[in-house]
């Protein structure tokens, strides 16, 4: 009785989710305004997507993109270093911004009645940066400071040299945050360079989730979002993927007590064909406790303490990874063990499985997507990665999912060589092999 209310509480919210209006603008001078009504909240989400990530960079700017986003906070014609915050704060809301490979994203989420306070400051930071030379120069040892903490991580040179061994010789090889010699040679003109190329309207998609009418949310969006801008700059528009003519090994050895490993198998780049079925495909093998790899590796085989799977989709490019974490000598037993699953797929992937997994998925999307700043986000990312089936399908695509769609998306994509890397204990002094 439990299940089927739960299941009905689900479908409710699904069924809300699955019929909500979203409506699309474009202005004149290129900015995509994509908006969501929520109503009775009275809280409103403003998000900005920009269309540039490290994928637009280079081996000598490596890392201006997440400087830039820094940057933008530090002072517009309007609002002097440090203001920005206080503002935003005042107005009751709060602010944060992420910068990835293939996009920087920038998002206000504050109470209705003050929504033009997030409009009017979004357009200030991604149309009227002033770049102040003391502000570059205070935040450098900031960023730094940042990429100097990431060598703390044991597994840090693992996971980076993923990147480098899925995308080698294409941008996506590089790390979003660059490197300590890339960051201090920024100057004023670099960064001014970039924002002028990169951060114009045809790059930007508007993007407002939450309880305010549409009439009020375009006029604003139209008020501090219509200035015009020439910049030339786009995307990358290569193919970032490397494929291998065999498996290819590593190990890292470090200072840890367990060993970590990841398997990946390059795959398909975002698209909307299958970008559904690797969700699926991901939750099956590794959603919960009660997934196939944890009832097999962890709890029946105890071979690992934690695994996991899921598709790792940038614009260009993508891989299948599976991660773990296993006692000293075990990580052969686990691969083993791994490709012994997926070779045999088929038996995990029926009618009874795929309807678990669409409930467990159709509740973590309903439940999240009714709160505006998660409405903004899953917009934002599919529009931005132009793959708006993905927001718009999602709980319909769950319920027509076939089991064959799942098993030949699998079978194609584990039939590949894979790259297998570990960081495992130091051996007498041993680094890297």
């Amino acid at each position: 009785m439990k299940k089927l209310f739960f299941l009905l509480i689900v479908l409710i919210i699904s069924g809300v989710r699955v019929f909500a209006a979203v409506d699309t603008v474009s202005f004149e001078n290129g900015v995509k305004m994509v908006y969501r009504n929520i109503p009775s909240t009275g809280v409103v989400s403003v998000h900005v997507w920009m269309k540039t990530g490290s994928v637009n960079e280079n081996t000598e700017n490596n890392g201006i993109s997440h400087f830039l986003e820094h940057m933008v906070f530090k002072g517009t014609e309007s609002y002097a270093p440090g203001a920005i915050d206080e503002v935003v704060e005042s107005a009751g809301g709060s602010m944060n911004a992420a910068t990835s490979k293939d996009y920087t994203f920038y998002h206000i989420t504050l109470p209705s009645y003050n929504a033009e306070t997030a409009f009017k400051v979004l357009s200030e930071m991604l149309f009227e940066a002033k770049f102040i030379p003391d502000e570059i120069e205070k935040e450098k040892p900031v960023v730094v400071q940042e990429i100097k903490r990431k060598f703390d991580k044991p597994t840090y040179d693992m996971w980076s040299y993923l990147y480098e061994a899925l995308f080698r010789d294409s941008p996506y090889e590089m790390e979003v945050i660059g490197t300590e010699d890339t960051v201090n040679s920024f100057t004023r003109e670099t960064l001014v360079d970039y924002y002028g190329r990169y951060y114009h309207p045809q790059n930007m998609t508007l993007v407002i989730a939450g309880d305010i009418d549409k009439k009020t949310a375009e006029s604003l969006g139209r008020k501090y979002f219509s200035k015009t801008k020439d910049g030339q700059g786009k995307r990358y528009d290569g193919n970032a993927q490397k494929k291998y003519a065999e498996n290819y090994r590593k190990d890292f050895h470090r200072q840890v007590v367990q060993e970590t490993g990841v398997i990946a198998f390059p795959a398909d780049a975002l698209n909307e064909k299958n970008i559904f079925a690797y969700e699926v495909l991901g939750e099956i093998l590794s959603g919960g406790e009660y997934s196939v790899l944890s009832t097999i590796i962890k709890n029946e085989l105890r071979l690992a303490s934690s695994i996991n799977a899921g598709y790792l989709g940038m614009k260009h490019g993508g891989s299948f990874i599976f991660t773990y974490t296993c006692p000293v000598g075990n990580s052969d037993k686990v691969k083993d063990a791994v490709l012994k699953v997926i070779a045999s797929i088929d038996k995990f992937v029926d009618k009874k499985s795929l309807e678990k997994c669409e409930n467990r998925l159709k509740s973590q999307i309903a439940f999240q997507r009714e709160r505006a700043s998660s409405e903004a986000r899953d917009i934002g990312y599919s529009y931005t990665l132009d793959i708006p089936a993905y927001y718009h399908n999602f709980l319909n695509k769950m319920s027509g999912m076939q089991p064959e769609e799942i098993t030949s998306l699998a079978a194609e994509i584990f039939s590949r060589p894979y790259i297998d890397l570990r960081t495992l204990p130091e051996d007498g002094g041993k680094k890297e092999e």
